[in-house]
C-alpha cells in the first residue's frame, strides 16, 4: 500500500483511499488529491487491499463506465458491506444518473475528480456530517429520477406534444392536429375543434404524415413517441 506521506507522521489517524481502477493518475494530480483531502492521510492503490484498517473514505477512481468496471465496482461494494467506510464513486469525466442504483447498493456518494480536487475537504466534512455527499448538480438528477419511478407505475392520462421540440418542423395547424391525434379525435372530431373544413383537416394530415414519413395515423403516433417528442402526463 503506497502513501504519500512518511511513515514517521504518527499525527495521522484516518486514511482516504483512492483505488485507480483504470490508473489514470499522474504524480501531479495525486499531489493535489493529497493536499485537498486536507489532514488526511492519502493513499493511491490500483486495487483494493484487504486491510483497510484506519480508512474511513474510500474511492472507486474509474476513467469509462463500461460492464467490466460496474461489475467490479459492484463486487467491491458487497465485499464492503461489513467495513465501517465511507464509499463512494469518483469519476475522471462529469458522473451521471446511471450511477444512482449503486446508492441502494451501500455507496455513499458520487464525486468527480476535478471536484474533490477543488473541494476535497468540504467532501468529507459532508460525508461525517450526513454520510452521503453528491455533487450539487446530482441532487436534481436524483430527485427528478426518483419521480419519474414513483410515477412508472400509474397508468398514462395523455400523451402531450412537446411544442418547442418541432416549432420548426411543423406548421401551427399541423401541431395543432398532432395532439387531437395524440388525443385519439377523429377527422371530423378534428374539423369541429378547429373550426376548420373536414377537407382541410384531411390535407393537413396528409403533409403532417409526409414530413414525419409516416404512412398512416398509428404510424405518426408511433413515429413521434420514438423521437422522444412527447411527454406523458399520469
Amino acid at each position: 500500500m503506497h502513501s504519500l506521506y512518511s511513515a514517521e507522521d504518527t499525527a495521522i489517524t484516518e486514511k482516504v483511499l483512492f483505488i485507480d481502477y483504470d490508473h489514470c493518475l499522474t504524480d501531479d494530480t495525486a499531489q493535489k488529491m493529497s493536499m485537498a483531502a486536507g489532514d488526511k492521510e492519502v493513499i493511491i492503490e490500483k486495487s483494493c487491499p484487504e486491510n483497510l484498517d484506519q480508512v474511513r473514505y474510500l474511492f472507486f477512481l474509474i476513467e469509462d463506465q463500461t460492464v467490466e468496471t460496474l461489475r467490479w465496482i459492484e463486487e467491491q461494494l458487497e465485499e464492503l458491506k461489513s467495513k465501517e467506510t465511507f464509499t463512494l464513486i469518483m469519476t475522471v469525466n462529469r458522473p451521471t444518473k446511471y450511477l444512482f442504483p449503486y446508492l441502494a447498493n451501500g455507496l455513499n456518494g458520487i464525486v468527480s475528480l476535478r471536484h474533490f480536487m477543488t473541494r476535497g475537504q468540504r467532501v468529507l466534512d459532508t460525508l461525517d456530517q450526513f454520510g452521503v455527499f453528491l455533487e450539487q448538480y446530482l441532487h436534481r438528477e436524483l430527485v427528478t429520477d426518483l419521480q419519474r419511478k414513483k410515477l412508472k407505475d400509474r397508468p398514462i392520462k395523455r400523451l402531450v406534444l412537446r411544442t418547442e421540440d418541432v416549432k420548426y418542423i411543423l406548421t401551427q395547424n399541423e401541431k395543432k392536429v398532432l395532439q387531437h391525434i395524440l388525443d385519439g379525435h377523429n377527422n371530423r372530431k378534428i374539423a369541429e375543434l378547429m373550426y376548420l373544413a373536414p377537407s382541410t383537416v384531411s390535407t393537413v394530415i396528409s403533409h403532417l404524415l409526409k414530413k414525419l414519413g409516416a404512412n398512416d395515423r398509428t404510424d405518426a403516433m408511433v413515429q413521434i413517441i420514438r423521437k422522444g417528442w412527447v411527454d406523458a402526463v399520469r
